[in-house]
Parts: structure tokens; C-alpha cells; sequence
């Protein structure tokens, strides 16, 4: 199995400059590309994008069954290529997506209304011809060393789709809006420098159809987008004195209870190890430990998964194991009594018991790749994956 190589980076971006700040390992495996195959991604996400996308079409003038096809045709590539990814392929088919009727209806009937009301592109004066905006537009400055794809912007404002909303009475979510503001104040920046204007306001928008809105002060803006740039430098500069990807890494209840790469992470099951029940999350329970056994159900399908010598992210658990489906969650049959295993993205009931769904990735240890520092190669501003 090939590992996984994380290089200094030519530049930063708004995405990779949050992922900075929480943990240096973190970002160096957002900018991987290979990483991608070992992450179980968002259907709310793509729900947003999707949403996102066909009102983008309707101010263009698209209208009527139109818009039908085009959300179908927006679905579908996103479910063609969940069927291509190991763990998302569990997403292949969008009614698996969470409410994602409801998104779809939502949808379809915002983008009607607002073709209603828009004017068609032939019809407006010659000079609203071009507006200054874009969606998803590759964009690069401060000398190539900041580069970002803003979801959408334009003179008003700039657009971060999220797969939800922080909630910001919480002192998490109050963190996570803070990390938020600063990408979409980055991106501001990028975009003052590129294209020669401020857009006023930051939104932050949901697939649920809410939205997030605050001002956009370009002084702030500037200082972010400079301290991004200072921290890729200083990023860089902790990759070359690092032995090991762990060196990078900086675990702690905050950074990792969310984190999308602890299946990999070769810093978190350490750590956890040795602060079990850190204020971790009880919707999204990791668990490490060796085979106990396998049991298959009457369908073939089902299967009982059950660990022993077990470290978990919450102490109140009653028994290490848990019922999963081999359709959904891989079959973990073939693999030897005693063979470590991490699970992640499990539940805990009230009665303590480990509840595997749709957000849940088992996996023995010894099919997860080895994360290598590769300091001697610069990785090539194009090869950087950007947001």
C-alpha cells in the first residue's frame, strides 16, 4: 500500500489556512490529494452546492423543467462519483442524502422564484453585460503564495457553502463560526487584490437554507490574509525539522473531535489512548482496539462487530462492539481474531451501547496507509488542492 506524502507547500489558502491553526498535520493532509480516498465525505455539502448551483443557473435566465434537469444533473454527478470512493459509495444513491427531498423541493421551487424575477442576460444594459463576479473561480494572490476558490462572489458579497451551520451559543460552535469568518475574510482579501473591489458582507450558507451573514471590514481582511501567508512560511519551516508526521500534529479534544482524518491520523489514537472522555463528542464516537470476533447475521449482510483491549473517545460504554452492514460499512469478516481495528463515526445510546450508522468508517489497522514527510519536495502550486 502506497503511503500517504505530505510536502511543503508553494502556497496557502483560505481552507488550509484554518486547518493551520487548529493542527499542522490536519492541514498537511487537506492539501494531500490521495488523503481524499480515506475520508467519508458530507452528502449536506454536496446538497449545498447543488442548491447553490441551479439558483447560480436561474439568475442566467434557466427556468421552467429546466431546472428539474439541471438539479438531477447536479445530483447525479455527485452521486456517480460517491459510487467511485470506498467509504462515500454508501451515498451512491441521493435518497440516502439527509433530507434530501426536502433539499431537492427547497430547491427547485427558490430557483423558479428567482428566474421569475429575473431579468434575462440579453435584456439587461450593456454595461451589467459582465458583472464582477464568479463561482468557484480559481483566483491567486499575494505573489502565488494565496490561492482560493470562493464558492461564489461578486461586489455584494462572498458566498462559503457548509454542510451546516456552527451554532454559535455553544463555545465549539462559537470556535467553528470564528474559523469560518476568518476563510471568508481571506477570500475577501484575494478578492480586493485580484479583482480590484471589497465585496461587503461574508455569508456562510447551509443546504437547510440558512445563512449566516456579517460585515466585511477590509483592514481585518488584509491582516488575515498576511497572517495565512506568515503561517504557511512558519507551517513549512515545522514539516522540515519534523522525523514524523505525528511531530506536526497537535491533538487535542478540540481539533481532533471533528476532524475528518481520524481514521488516519497517527497522532490521535495516542493521544486518546490517554485522555479518553476529553470532552469528546457522543454522535461521533472513535473506537480502537483488537478483534474479538465477527458475527454474520441470517441476511449475510449484517454483521456484529466486537473489539477487546479497547481505548475509546467516551467512557460510558458498555460493551466495545457494535451491529454494521458489509453493504454499508465494509465487510470485516476475513480479518483474523486479534487484527487492530479503529472504528469512527459511531453513537453512543443512553444504555451505552455503540450504534453504527450511516457516518460510521470500521477499519483494520494494517489497510491504512502510513503518512510519510517528504520535506526534500516542494509541492507545485498547481498540484495544492484549494478552496
Amino acid at each position: 500500500m502506497a503511503p500517504l506524502s505530505i510536502a511543503p507547500l508553494a502556497s496557502t489558502s483560505p481552507t488550509a489556512a484554518a486547518e493551520m491553526a487548529v493542527c499542522g498535520l490536519r492541514a498537511g493532509l487537506s492539501s494531500c490529494r490521495d488523503a481524499d480516498a480515506w475520508v467519508l465525505h458530507d452528502p449536506r455539502l454536496w446538497l449545498g452546492i447543488a442548491f447553490h448551483s441551479l439558483m447560480e443557473k436561474a439568475r442566467r435566465g434557466l427556468a421552467g423543467p429546466a431546472l428539474v434537469a439541471a438539479w438531477n444533473e447536479i445530483v447525479e454527478r455527485f452521486a456517480q462519483e460517491a459510487g467511485l470512493h470506498q467509504f462515500d459509495r454508501r451515498f451512491a444513491s441521493a435518497v440516502h442524502w439527509p433530507n434530501y427531498y426536502l433539499a431537492e423541493e427547497r430547491a427547485i421551487s427558490a430557483a423558479a422564484d428567482l428566474a421569475a424575477r429575473s431579468t434575462p442576460p440579453h435584456a439587461r444594459p450593456a454595461s451589467e453585460q459582465q458583472p464582477t463576479s464568479g463561482t468557484e473561480k480559481r483566483l491567486v494572490a499575494r505573489s502565488g503564495r494565496l490561492v482560493g476558490r470562493p464558492d461564489r462572489f461578486n461586489k455584494h458579497a462572498v458566498t462559503d457553502y457548509k454542510s451546516n451551520l456552527p451554532d454559535q451559543t455553544t463555545a465549539a460552535g462559537s470556535e467553528i463560526f470564528r474559523r469560518n469568518r476568518r476563510q471568508v475574510q481571506i477570500y475577501a482579501a484575494i478578492i480586493a487584490e485580484v479583482c480590484g473591489f471589497w465585496p461587503e458582507k461574508g455569508i456562510l450558507a447551509a443546504a437547510s437554507g440558512e445563512l449566516i451573514e456579517f460585515d466585511l471590514n477590509p483592514t481585518e481582511c488584509d491582516a488575515e490574509a498576511d497572517r495565512a501567508v506568515h503561517d504557511l512560511e512558519a507551517w513549512n519551516r515545522r514539516l522540515a525539522s519534523a522525523r514524523q508526521s505525528a511531530d506536526i500534529a497537535s491533538p487535542s479534544a478540540q481539533a481532533c473531535q471533528n476532524c475528518k482524518f481520524q481514521l488516519l491520523c497517527p497522532a490521535f489514537w495516542p493521544w486518546l489512548a490517554q485522555h479518553q472522555a476529553a470532552g469528546m463528542p457522543l454522535n461521533n464516537v472513535a473506537v480502537t482496539g483488537r478483534l474479538k470476533y465477527v458475527q454474520l447475521g441470517n441476511d449475510g449482510d449484517v454483521q456484529t462487530v466486537a473489539l477487546e483491549g479497547a481505548s475509546a473517545s467516551v467512557p460510558q460504554i458498555a460493551t466495545p462492539s457494535l451491529v454494521t452492514r458489509r453493504s454499508i460499512h465494509g465487510d470485516l469478516s476475513q480479518n483474523p481474531v486479534g487484527a487492530e481495528c479503529r472504528i469512527v463515526g459511531a453513537e453512543l445510546r443512553r444504555d451505552g451501547r455503540l450504534v453504527a450508522g450511516m457516518r460510521t468508517v470500521p477499519m483494520p489497522i494494517d489497510q491504512i496507509p502510513e503518512i510519510v514527510i517528504r520535506a526534500d519536495a516542494t509541492r507545485p502550486l498547481d498540484e495544492v488542492q484549494v478552496a
